[in-house]
């Protein structure tokens, strides 16, 4: 069986957002993480943003990085877990639990770091899309990442397993049909000698450069291939600009 790659974006609306919130401890790849963020940090440099939102923003570690790195004056984490965005804030950074298509702000950046894209499927990516292209400010670019066709294929199949004090977890992944499904089995003991466990199931789909492009009104600039668990591009981080 592969390597099972695990990435940090199952907090989609995909997988119950509790549940991670209770197994991200258990899963590591911090130095993944890092080597994308870095690249995130690169890219948006040059363009020196001043009103910045982070997509899917977690517990905040990415948005914490671009305050130090990028110093805009306005910088939004968003996401759907309640019990992520209460760990973003306890970190000294502004965030909300909440659909990005409500709000009304503008930005002159967006980002979604992670596979976000990935956990939509085509008619929940062309409405993601739309809603970012309506938050941009003109000129405004939009920075996510999606699998590639190696990455789902050759990467992501196979199984997790992770040990952790009283806590126990089991992923198990396959990918068919231009679907990745992975089951969740979380185990954590109850004090009384029992464990209780919670079950999950999540899927990501396979989207093309072109579906992506195409699924808003966005101009895209620039394609970054990167290579995060293996010698061939896994992910590609994708540069989209508003026109003016």
């Amino acid at each position: 069986m592969r390597s099972w790659r695990f990435t940090a974006s199952w907090r989609r609306s995909y997988v119950g957002l509790e549940l991670y919130a209770k197994i991200e401890p258990l899963l590591g790849f911090e130095a993944e993480a890092k080597q994308l963020y870095e690249l995130y940090i690169e890219i948006l440099s040059a363009w020196k943003p001043q009103r910045l939102i982070d997509i899917g923003c977690g517990s905040g570690e990415f948005l914490l990085l671009a305050k130090e790195r990028l110093d805009p004056k306005r910088a939004l984490g968003v996401d759907l877990s309640e019990t992520m965005v209460s760990r973003a804030k306890e970190r000294g950074l502004e965030a909300e639990a909440r659909d990005i298509c409500t709000l009304t702000e503008r930005f002159e950046a967006a980002t979604a770091v992670f596979d976000v894209l990935n956990y939509l499927d085509a008619e929940g990516l062309r409405r993601f899309m739309g809603c970012v292209e309506r938050l941009l400010a003109p000129g405004g670019i939009f920075v996510a990442d999606i699998n590639t066709l190696h990455g789902f294929e050759e990467v992501s199949p196979g199984a997790l397993v992770r040990e952790s004090g009283e806590s126990f977890l089991v992923l198990e992944s396959l990918f068919e049909e231009g679907r990745l499904k992975t089951a969740i089995d979380f185990f954590r003991e109850d004090g009384e000698g029992c464990y209780r466990r919670e079950r999950d199931r999540i899927v990501q789909y396979y989207h093309t450069l072109e579906t992506v492009a195409d699924a808003s009104g966005l101009e895209l600039i620039q394609v970054y291939p990167v290579a995060l668990y293996s010698d061939e591009a896994d992910k590609e981080i994708l540069l989209f600009q508003k026109r003016r």
